[in-house]
């Protein structure tokens, strides 16, 4: 699915959806905006965490997993129902599409050619040990963050780390995309003054 600009979904994305007998996603209400503006007509059902809500996935024979935005399995919750699925008997098809980690990488002046990969940082249990972790790689660290928890990541980051180069991608394919390039300190600078908005992709140098 489209990581923002909805044009960028790709042909074969598009034929899979209107061939597919039902479409899981995390929520059905993203996914049928994206529907009803090519024209498709699908059942959409919602999963998330675990379980899937609707009729039992083991009635249909051909099924499309999209998440909300990006690649499915990248840092959601998709990696269950591919493992559930691959139990029952599916066979597993990739259908490469957008990623807002490869988009990021795309754009950014940290060399990449080996990087760590965490994801979202916890929301609560594990953060310090978490931090430490990343402060000891010797590659670039890549993190999702989302608005309301990026400035205490930051924080979190600096006090860690130290004040290391970076890159932040933030709003990536939509109208008010910024990439921004600078130290730590910096970005904690810019963003408690300008405030958060959009999701943001951080790429801290080793």
């Amino acid at each position: 699915m489209p990581i923002g600009n909805l044009k960028d979904i790709t042909l074969r994305a598009m034929e899979v959806l209107k061939s597919v007998d039902v479409i899981i996603a995390e929520d059905t209400r993203v996914t049928r905006k994206l529907l009803s503006h090519y024209g498709i007509s699908k059942h959409v059902l919602r999963h998330i965490y675990g379980k899937t809500y609707g009729p039992p996935v083991g009635g249909y024979k051909n099924i499309a997993l999209v998440t909300d935005a990006g690649t499915p399995a990248i840092s959601d919750p998709g990696t269950n129902l591919i493992h559930d699925l691959y139990k029952k008997g599916f066979e597993i098809v990739s259908v490469p599409g957008p990623s807002a980690l490869t988009a990021a990488i795309s754009v950014s002046d940290i060399n990449l050619s080996d990087f760590l990969f965490l994801g979202f940082p916890p929301s609560k249990k594990g953060r310090k040990k978490f931090f430490e972790r990343l402060a000891k790689s010797e590659f670039p660290v890549i993190l999702f963050e989302s608005p309301h928890r990026v400035l205490k990541t930051l924080h979190e980051l600096h006090d860690a780390a130290g004040d290391r180069y970076m890159n932040i991608c933030r709003e990536l394919t939509k109208v008010y995309e910024e990439v921004f390039r600078g130290n730590l300190s910096e970005a904690i600078f810019k963003y408690e003054n300008e405030g958060a908005r959009g999701e943001f992709v951080i790429i801290l140098d080793a």
